[in-house]
């Protein structure tokens, strides 16, 4: 792991012994603002410093240079300070109070006060800060394991921090990552809040819970709605998941299981999304006024299909239509015996040609769905009748398939 050395010149350092954890040690250092250094990682900062413009940071920078009706000096009563976790302390000359600081990179860093380091390092390059104007610093050494992620939890409040950041930092969505680094769509995803992502890593975990034969049973009725309905909920309980199965039992993690199905799965929500269009127009439909069906805006003219590469279309079908549809698809799925892994029941290719034979039934069955149930794609997404109504239309097909199969070998 890198690690970097920084500077620090402070008014004055009080070094503090922790009362529980012998190893840590807790510094306070009140340091002018214009000596602050920059670059410190913030890897470990549940937010990136980005979004300055906001009004609060705004705020913050015109107290900092002397600009607000703060009376000047006044900046460290008023800020919070900046935290950073540290391998460790270095005297370097007390008589000019000055201390270096040793980083990892990648487990320390800046872990609260990111957005302030960033206002004091811009403002260090375009403007004057006033040698008034001091920031406190505070810093701990040997932090290490979960109470990197606890401590990033405690201390980002001021705000509220997007769960999926905090899973982000504690690794949580680590073997996701590393499930799709071959696919060009990878650096589409956002991974915590300050990602700009188009899509976003509660896509990914909320088409694997479609696809959950554990915990939803294809021969049971039970639907999982709240892949669409709640994310925070689906999130949650992926998380928990690793959580209980974290390091060597990561194999008995039920998402885990799954994860061999999420590239394909991906595929077929494009397939759903833009086939739905072709297949109702052929119905005789008018797919372009369907609420379900969405416009892409006008400075793209047509959505992307990432996930499968399919050439891009004006319109397609929203989230709240799809997931119900590609929900259906969980029929193909099996725990393979050997394995105890999830995957295709006779292969994706055979869930690709299902998807092209039972696609028009599925289309119809949503096209009335919007007469009966509502137009709104929300309501179809939240429909529970509607879930199970398509689900036992592909059960159905499965289980007709199965049988002749069988059929045809006992005739064998």
């Amino acid at each position: 792991m890198a690690k970097t050395a920084h500077r620090i010149f402070a008014h004055e350092m009080r070094k503090i012994s922790h009362p529980v954890f012998m190893d840590v040690a807790k510094y306070w250092m009140t340091v002018p603002a214009a000596n602050f250094p920059s670059g410190i990682s913030t890897s470990v900062n549940a937010r990136d410093p980005v979004g300055l413009n906001r009004r609060v940071y705004r705020d913050v920078k015109e107290s900092l240079l002397g600009e607000s009706s703060a009376e000047l000096g006044s900046f460290d009563l008023m800020n919070k300070g900046i935290t950073i976790l540290a391998d460790e302390v270095r005297l370097i000359s007390k008589a000019r109070g000055e201390f270096e600081i040793i980083i990892d990179d990648v487990d320390g860093g800046i872990v609260d006060g990111a957005h302030t380091a960033r206002i004091i390092a811009e403002a260090n390059v375009t403007s004057a800060i006033p040698p008034e104007q001091y920031v406190e610093v505070y810093i701990r050494t040997n932090i290490v394991g979960s109470m990197i992620t606890n401590i990033a939890r405690g201390l980002n409040t001021s705000l509220q921090v997007a769960p999926k950041s905090i899973y982000n930092i504690d690794g949580v969505f680590d073997w996701l990552k590393e499930e799709i680094s071959d696919q060009s769509y990878c650096e589409l995803v956002s991974w915590k809040e300050s990602d700009d992502g188009e899509y976003d890593v509660r896509d990914l975990v909320s088409v694997l819970e479609l696809f959950n034969v554990i915990d939803f049973d294809n021969s049971e009725p039970k639907q999982p709605i709240s892949a669409y309905e709640k994310w925070s909920k689906v999130l949650d309980n992926f998380a928990k998941d690793f959580e209980e199965h974290r390091g060597n039992s990561l194999g008995d993690s039920k998402y885990y299981k799954l994860r061999h199905l999420l590239k394909d799965a991906l595929v077929l929500m494009d397939h759903i999304r833009r086939d739905f269009l072709e297949m109702h127009n052929q119905a005789g439909g008018a797919a372009g006024k369907l609420n379900i069906v969405e416009q892409a805006p006008a400075r793209k003219a047509v959505f992307d299909y990432p996930f499968s590469g399919l050439p891009g279309t004006p319109y397609r079908l929203t989230k709240g239509a799809t997931y119900p549809i590609l929900n259906a698809f969980r029929n193909f799925v099996e725990i393979d015996e050997d394995s105890g892994e999830a995957c295709w029941r006779g292969g994706f290719k055979k869930v690709l040609q299902a998807w092209k034979k039972l696609g028009p039934d599925l289309v119809a069955e949503t096209y009335r769905a919007t007469r009966e149930i509502g137009r709104n794609p929300d309501t179809i997404g939240k429909n529970r009748q509607h879930w199970v109504s398509l689900h036992k239309t592909v059960r159905l097909a499965v289980l007709q398939d199965q049988l002749k199969a069988l059929q045809k070998n006992t005739a064998k």
